[in-house]
């Protein structure tokens, strides 16, 4: 029981904070502030007839500069929600929504939205012969200005209350600027490939101001729409996509606007049957889409999701840049084993628990960034110079610790070493390695979990939370098993004088693991930044052995003086420093070129069959699969046999091309390869992570 309550512990703050950092994400998600929006619930006719439809409008005023949302919010933000308290036997329509404004912001962000004030419309449809007293509702809008703050209100409105009704005026003006359902005056037609939706509109009236918001699918990302300007007659109107199309069918939004002429709309849709990739509704010599890509043919059910969630956790123990800490952990139970069994049950729940805090906080992360219309991917932390750097300052104390450089004395006099922390038999230490392990494992996507990924990322905040838990429990299921039954741990060594060695041994490990992190450091910064940052490693390493040396007060506080120094002269000149890319063909080798949108559309233009390699320098997949099966004499030779282009996605600092691109398959984190055939009707095959000679041949050998 003791051991629960201190696990439990450690467990609840890091929950805390996961469950925290969602809305503290979101750009203002902690409703500290005024939602800015006052909301207020109408009818009209006032007081409605028994038995008779009658109209609920729900007005939101918007303080000046703020805004809330359109149906489709575009980039980023939420349309407003209405939560209906109906009496028995009441109904009601969808929210009618007026036409919106297009608001551009920093950083080439497009949003749909509404201004100052906006009156939503929704049918009401009573019980025959019944009498309406109150209709309530519960409301919820996102507001922003440059922030964004979610507000939410209780608002009822009393048949024929004494208070003023909505002027008629008011209700008329929005309800102008409703959709019509009278036919356009113009004709349109639809086409799709795996990069857009196009919009072909036909006999649009001359000087009419024209414009067009996607309606996309639930849960579809849309690009900003584009009027090509040498549409001529046709206006054509491309909205490019972040994935293939799927099946289910578009909407948009039309609106005109001729001069002198108030402002209408139309809201125009594909088929409501989209016959496969074709998607097609007019337009002769319209695009033909090469439909979607088959995912490694991974189920997209919730339960296959969980049960390929759980396998590539499982797998990930395995993966090259997971392996050194598990290494450090092996020798933790080897350690373990000559104690006793509620002891070593207890460090293993520890761990575990560190596991699944790491998960849940990485959970919060995307939710949170979710909300407040931005992405998250597998593998940010190694994407952020400044978190890199950090990363190798903590392995190396890590590594120092583990020779016996320095340990931390408590104040109560109570010694204890780095390596206690992080190995021994303390629960902190046991937790604390917990979340070490998955901080490095989180590099590089194991099979199956490419995939798994890149649909958890798409998806509300419960599914999130649920994928990355299974993922936590697939990870610390070999370790909960082998402290479950510690009897198991007999296969294992036996400790020793041996054990010292090894320790040491690990050190080295934990060095060599720095090492990579500063090869990763030294691409983007150049040879210089990877010497002040080596420079300010040195500073740090005397620091901690000076601080491992004396207990005075006043020492260690020179010692944090000459590690703000430090700090300043070298590590900070350090992230600031660039260095020049290196060249993508060595000698010999493939002739790749630098990805891009338009390198790729070009070479499938040309009718020429494109291979792409997903990449990045922390990656050690990746690394390992480039050696032995992509520069390797019998691929080189196959590439060139069938004249494919073969293009290199460098994804080391977060590209925005690449990262939509790697979004389109879903996928949110590298490795990943994919290989564009000769015929633009064919969709493109997205290879395993885990790449064999075998599979890439194959492949090529049928193109």
């Amino acid at each position: 029981m003791q051991t629960l309550i201190r696990v439990v512990r450690w467990i609840l703050p890091t929950l805390l904070l996961a469950f925290l950092v969602a809305p503290a994400c979101g750009q203002g998600f902690l409703q500290d502030e005024p939602s800015h929006v006052q909301a207020s619930l109408h009818l009209d006719p006032p007081a409605p007839k028994a038995g008779q439809p009658f109209t609920a409008i729900l007005r939101l005023r918007m303080e000046p500069g703020w805004h809330t949302y359109w149906q489709f919010g575009g980039d980023s933000g939420l349309p407003t929600s209405i939560q209906w308290t109906l009496p028995e036997g009441y109904k009601t329509g969808p929210i009618q929504w007026p036409l919106p404004l297009a608001h551009p912001s920093d950083g080439d962000q497009l949003t749909y939205v509404y201004e100052k004030e906006v009156l939503l419309f929704t049918e009401i449809i009573p019980a025959p012969g019944s009498t309406l007293e109150t209709l309530k509702a519960s409301v919820r809008w996102l507001a922003c200005n440059e922030t964004c703050i979610p507000g939410n209100a209780e608002v009822s409105a009393k048949s024929g209350s004494p208070e003023p009704p909505l002027p008629a005026d008011v209700i008329e003006t929005w309800r102008s600027q409703l959709p019509l359902s009278t036919p356009p005056p113009f004709s349109a037609a639809w086409s799709r490939t795996a990069q857009s939706i196009t919009v072909a509109l036909q006999n649009v009236p001359d000087g009419a101001k024209l414009e067009l918001f996607p309606i996309p699918p639930k849960g579809t990302p849309a690009g900003h729409p584009a009027l090509d300007p040498a549409s001529g007659v046709v206006r054509t109107i491309r909205i490019p996509l972040e994935n293939p199309p799927g099946e289910s069918p578009w909407s948009a939004l039309v609106t005109l606007q001729a001069p002198g002429a108030p402002r209408q709309g139309w809201v125009i849709s594909e088929s409501p049957s989209v016959p496969g990739p074709k998607a097609e509704t007019g337009a002769p010599g319209a695009a033909v889409a090469p439909g979607p890509v088959n995912f490694s043919g991974t189920a997209q059910s919730l339960p296959g999701m969980l049960l390929a969630a759980f396998l590539g956790g499982l797998v990930l123990n395995l993966m090259p840049c997971v392996l050194p800490v598990i290494a450090l952990k092996i020798f933790g139970f080897v350690q373990q084993a000559g104690e006793s069994p509620k002891q070593v049950f207890r460090l293993g729940i520890a761990f575990v628990a560190g596991v699944f805090c790491f998960f849940l906080l990485l959970a919060g992360l995307v939710v949170g960034f979710q909300a407040a219309g931005h992405g998250l991917t597998w593998g940010f932390q190694f994407q952020d110079s400044r978190i890199l750097a950090g990363l190798v300052a903590l392995v190396l104390l890590f590594g120092l610790s583990l020779f016996g450089v320095f340990e931390i004395t408590l104040d109560s006099g109570t010694a204890t070493s780095l390596d206690r922390l992080t190995r021994r038999e303390g629960v902190s230490g046991a937790f604390f390695h917990g979340l070490f392990t998955t901080l490095l494992g989180t590099s590089c996507t194991a099979p199956l979990l490419g995939s798994v990924l890149g649909y958890a990322f798409t998806q509300k905040a419960p599914v999130v939370f649920a994928v990355f838990g299974t993922i936590a429990a697939g990870m610390s299921l070999p370790y909960f098993l082998l402290t479950w039954k510690p009897a198991w741990m007999r296969f294992l060594p036996k400790p020793g004088a041996w054990m010292e060695r090894l320790k040491q041994f690990m050190g080295f490990v934990m060095l060599a693991v720095v090492v990579w992190l500063l090869g990763v450091f030294g691409q983007s910064h150049g040879a210089d930044g990877a010497n002040l940052l080596l420079g300010f490693l040195l500073v740090l390493a005397l620091c901690a052995w000076c601080f491992g040396s004396t207990r005075s007060l006043l020492t260690r506080l020179g010692l944090a003086l000459v590690l703000a120094v430090g700090w300043k002269t070298l590590l900070m000149p350090a992230l600031t420093s660039k260095s020049e890319p290196a060249p993508l063909t060595v000698s010999g080798g493939i002739p790749w070129q630098a990805f891009s949108t338009e390198t790729l559309q070009k070479a499938r233009a040309e009718g020429r069959a494109v291979f792409v390699d997903f990449t990045a320098d922390w990656c050690l997949n990746c690394k390992y699969n480039e050696k032995f099966v992509l520069e390797t004499d019998v691929v080189r030779a196959a590439l060139k046999n069938k004249n494919v282009l073969p293009l290199k996605a460098d994804w080391t600092h977060k590209d925005p091309e690449i990262t939509a691109q790697l979004k389109s398959f879903g996928r949110v984190g590298v490795p990943a390869y994919v290989l564009y055939r000769s015929k633009k009707d064919t969709p493109p095959q997205l290879l395993p992570e885990i790449l064999t000679q075998a599979i890439l041949l194959d492949a090529l050998g049928k193109l």
